[in-house]
């Protein structure tokens, strides 16, 4: 078995293991353990932490990987590679301290009125920054090493563990809050000491340069790569993570809780588009280096077909039975309810779209993925500026599902008008038609007296409202491949 195959199920296994210890922390814990306002904390912490990391590495993150086999061709024994990854990430993240430190009094006039527990707490994102920032590029350099598991490991589940401890204690009042937010933020710092050391168990914790490699070439091609990383990074971060920064100071931390908690529930709808865009990923970087258009066309189309259908099959389930989710949480939370639909549509046209980003990375026009950003950033703090203050978690929402929106759209179209490939097709027309149709009549004309009797009788009916006419009309070749193979198995 290769090296490949091995680590894709060893991954798959960690996947659904971190799935599943997500679950538990977001939905049955931290809601019931922590009040909303610290949970909603534990988020701005988060997420400034790796806004801050991004420019702290100074793009050495996506460096390592690209750059390592020149450094391990140049000599095998003593490059020294990892001294330059753990130096200069360093230096950056002194100046981001020094930043930050600077910035205090801006910081906590920003956040007094309306999350005054984050003031109390801010100061902890500058360990926080530094634990995840070496994570990140340490787990790189593993990855360099042919070891994709270890760091999915620790990140996903071990760390998931930890916190799951650290609940535990505060709910039994073992620690304050104070202690457990402390001990949070110490927790991340298992994740880099824990990479290192299986760095060091394989022989390449290597820390003195081999100052002979530089040439100023190599210096120079290094900059320019470092200085596109680390912009490119910086504003994929802040997409994903502005909305909460800005939720948290423009309508508290209680708002912020529950809206991390509805969009997590949402970010499930795209769970396959993941596993297929790993799969695809290295076809058509194989077919566009090969300017085997054709098929990247048909990798560009079909993706898209089975993203939306999973998409959409997820979306389904989730809505029918959101109100019974949201009975596992506090009552507060299901005021969450719009902003799972709203994020899940954003979401969905994502799914629609397909693999178009890593069409545009692996071919000559990988820039416009920066550009794309830099446009995304400014839709999305634009629109969070403007509508939360307005209409709140779900201002917030719409803000990030437009970014969605207009982010693959730009895309879309650009990849359509230079490359002249598009992946819309008839059959997700009876993908979209079925869909919408089944969740309506299940929503609105299925409704018994008991939830345990509505959650089974609603997904039967979803289920074959939804699939049936799709297999007969063999709207996605690869579903009904799918289903014959495991028929055959099972008799």
């Amino acid at each position: 078995m290769g090296i490949i195959v091995r680590q894709s199920i060893s991954n798959t296994i960690v996947s659904y293991v971190g799935i599943s210890l997500g679950f538990v922390l977001t939905i049955l814990l931290y809601p019931h353990i922590l009040a909303p306002e610290e949970y909603g904390l534990t988020r701005v912490l988060i997420s400034a932490s790796y806004m801050c990391s991004q420019f702290a590495h100074l793009g050495f993150q996506h460096l390592v990987i690209r750059y390592y086999p020149f450094f391990k061709k140049a000599d095998p024994n003593h490059h020294g590679l990892l001294f330059w990854v753990i130096s200069i990430p360093f230096i950056g993240f002194l100046i981001f301290t020094l930043i930050y430190l600077l910035a205090d009094d801006l910081i906590i006039r920003y956040y007094t009125d309306q999350s005054p527990l984050f003031v109390e707490y801010f100061l902890w994102v500058i360990p926080l920054t530094l634990f995840i920032l070496y994570f990140e590029i340490l787990n790189s350099y593993l990855r360099s090493l042919r070891d994709s598991v270890t760091g999915s490991l620790v990140n996903e589940v071990i760390q998931r563990i930890l916190v799951i401890a650290l609940l535990a204690a505060y709910f039994f009042d073992w620690i304050s809050f104070g202690w457990f937010i402390s001990l949070f933020v110490m927790s991340y710092m298992f994740q880099p000491l824990l990479v290192a050391f299986s760095i060091y168990r394989k022989n390449e914790f290597q820390i003195i340069p081999n100052l002979s490699i530089l040439r100023k070439k190599l210096v120079l091609g290094m900059a320019r790569f470092s200085l596109y990383s680390l912009l490119g990074g910086l504003t994929t971060i802040i997409v994903w993570n502005v909305d909460v920064i800005m939720l948290s100071s423009m309508a508290g931390l209680e708002q912020t809780a529950i809206y991390a908690i509805a969009f997590y529930i949402a970010s499930v709808v795209n769970i396959p588009q993941r596993s297929v865009e790993k799969i695809a990923g290295p076809l058509l970087s194989d077919f566009i280096k090969n300017k085997n258009w054709q098929d990247v066309g048909s990798v560009y189309s079909k993706t898209s077909l089975n993203q939306l259908l999973a998409g959409l099959l997820i979306f389904g389930l989730i809505w029918l039975h959101l109100d019974a989710l949201f009975l596992l949480l506090p009552d507060i939370y299901a005021a969450g309810k719009w902003v799972v639909f709203i994020i899940a549509i954003g979401k969905l046209f994502e799914a629609i779209t397909g693999p178009n980003t890593l069409i545009l990375l692996n071919s000559q026009h990988y820039r416009v993925s920066f550009f794309a950003n830099i446009f995304l950033v400014f839709v999305t703090i634009s629109a969070n500026y403007l509508l939360i203050p307005v209409y709140g978690i779900n201002g917030a929402a719409f803000a990030s599902a437009l970014a969605l929106i207009l982010f693959n759209l730009v895309k879309l179209i650009y990849i359509y008008y230079w490359m002249n490939l598009q992946p819309l097709s008839y059959p997700m027309i009876s993908i979209v038609a079925f869909g919408s149709i089944s969740i309506y009549i299940c929503h609105m004309m299925i409704d018994f007296s008991s939830i345990w009797l509505n959650m089974p009788v609603k997904t039967i009916v979803f289920l074959v409202m939804f699939l049936a006419p799709l297999l007969y009309l063999n709207v996605s070749p690869d579903l009904n491949n799918l289903l014959r193979t495991m028929q055959k198995r099972i008799f």
